[in-house]
């Protein structure tokens, strides 16, 4: 299913605050995470155990999924981070961090780990 992720600042899911004083665990359970309406987490057959996969170009990440009816429906927000810039796109010369069309669907695989983006960015000489 097809939605628009735009990226917010939260204070409870800040990805500054949570390398510096929390854990990679913590890390990942506050900022891998997407804020979908109730009635967008319906139309996805979605459960507390399942995942969101969003994906677009050819890229994707894995992160859990929280309700907030103050997401409009069509719409996941996501926390900046290293999550959501694996999203981002660049269109005209510039770099998209809002209103980025993605793919979306549930899944029981595991939250993409923050270990497992590094590595990916990690450029071999």
């Amino acid at each position: 299913m097809e939605f628009i992720l735009n990226s917010v600042r939260r204070i409870d899911n800040d990805q500054a605050k949570e390398h510096a004083f929390g854990t990679k665990q913590s890390l990942e359970e506050k900022v891998a995470v997407g804020f979908i309406n109730p009635k967008d987490f319906e139309k996805l057959n979605l459960v507390s155990s399942l995942h969101l996969k969003m994906s677009n170009k050819g890229k994707y990440v894995i992160v859990r999924v929280e309700k907030d009816e103050n997401v409009p429906e069509g719409t996941i927000a996501m926390p900046v981070s290293i999550w959501s810039n694996q999203l981002s796109v660049v269109q005209n010369d510039e770099l998209l961090y809002k209103n980025i069309v993605v793919n979306v669907e549930a899944t029981r695989d595991p939250i993409t780990k923050f270990e497992d983006i590094i590595q990916k960015l990690v450029v071999n000489k």
